[in-house]
């Protein structure tokens, strides 16, 4: 199956073929605006071969009202509901992507912040490979 094929029903918002460069040259991490060319080799060399969807887990979790639920819909939906609404358990979304032809399923596990769902959070059996710690202080 062609590659073109697996990326047909993502939207071009979602495809992502090459990063913006930094506002600046200094203010970046890692000064290259675009993937290193052993990224898009071995990626064209994976498009050649076997067409296969990446599949990627994004767990949200923290205390209660932190933002976790509004993170995940302004990702997947692109707004932002000011209106609070506690999630029960555990909420599920699957966003689309193409990241250098390569399809891509981000499933974005948004989880109860309240103490009493802690527990259900937990039954569920999670592979971590990489984490993103993000912090939120008021001060």
């Amino acid at each position: 199956m062609p590659i073109s094929n697996l990326t047909n029903g993502i939207s071009s918002d979602r495809k992502i073929d090459q990063f913006e460069p930094p506002y600046g040259y200094l203010s970046s991490i890692d000064p290259f605006p675009c993937f290193e060319e052993s990224v898009i080799n071995y990626s064209t060399n994976q498009r050649n071969q076997k067409p296969s969807n990446l599949i990627c887990k994004l767990v949200l979790v923290g205390d209660v009202a932190v933002g976790k639920s509004s993170l995940a819909t302004r990702l997947c939906h692109k707004t932002f509901d000011r209106n609070y609404k506690a999630t029960i358990g555990v909420d599920f979304e699957v966003e689309r992507f193409s990241i250098l032809g390569v399809p891509v399923s981000l499933q974005i596990w948004d989880t109860a912040g309240q103490e009493r769902f802690k527990c259900i959070a937990g039954k569920y059996p999670i592979e971590i490979k990489q984490i993103i710690l993000l912090l939120l202080f008021n001060i």
